[in-house]
């Protein structure tokens, strides 16, 4: 997490769609649309009478490892249920959570349907086994750096008989080295302290 930060939620749903996101291919799940087949990919409630009865169909009566289930097509985890994942904004009293948890189910029929698109804001100071995060980090930006040279005119030599040669500006610092001295401007003068009289200003006093 060092260095790292929260998502925001179109990154994160960028994430979690993996692609999904057209009008022909949106789906529920990351897996598609059938919820019945939930255990196979996400850890949520299941058959049970909640908070009660977890019949653990998904192998998990709480939260399950990183990697327990197989990713979505852009290699991430856990996109839906275990915990729910704080998002980047929102207020302290209102801070937003995507993704559903171990809670929930896939038709809502407990809790939350964890879905894609499912969505709820909590308390900032919400600590509950069934809220975790996931961190983000922007790649760096690549900066091409490209040199551009323009040729102004010749720079002309002439030799002690008189004869001028004419070559090119270009690259005429580096066939004949001009040395630039930076200490040019230092003025090294002794410097004398000023000492001001005090005097009264104020005619209150």
């Amino acid at each position: 997490w060092k260095g790292k930060r929260l998502p925001g939620e179109r990154e994160w749903e960028a994430a979690a769609r993996a692609n999904r996101i057209g009008p022909t291919n949106r789906t529920l799940f990351s897996w598609g649309d059938d919820g019945s087949a939930f255990y196979q990919y996400a850890n949520l409630w299941g058959n049970g009478t909640f908070p009660y009865v977890n019949d653990a169909e998904d192998g998990w009566r709480g939260t399950s490892p990183v990697q327990t289930y197989p990713p979505n097509a852009y290699g991430f985890y856990d996109m839906i249920g275990n915990v729910w994942e704080w998002q980047r904004g929102g207020k302290h009293k209102d801070r937003i959570v995507r993704g559903g948890s171990y809670v929930d189910t896939p038709d809502g029929s407990y809790n939350h349907a964890a879905t894609l698109g499912s969505r709820a804001t909590l308390h900032g100071t919400t600590t509950t086994g069934n809220v975790g995060f996931r961190c983000a980090k922007a790649p760096k930006r690549r900066t091409n750096t490209i040199m551009s040279i323009t040729v102004h005119g010749t720079l002309a030599v002439e030799d002690r008989f008189g004869k001028r040669d004419a070559v090119p500006q270009r690259g005429w610092e580096d066939r004949f080295g001009m040395d630039f001295d930076d200490d040019d401007d230092d003025d090294d003068r002794p410097k004398r302290k000023v000492v001001k009289p005090r005097t009264r200003i104020s005619t209150e006093l």
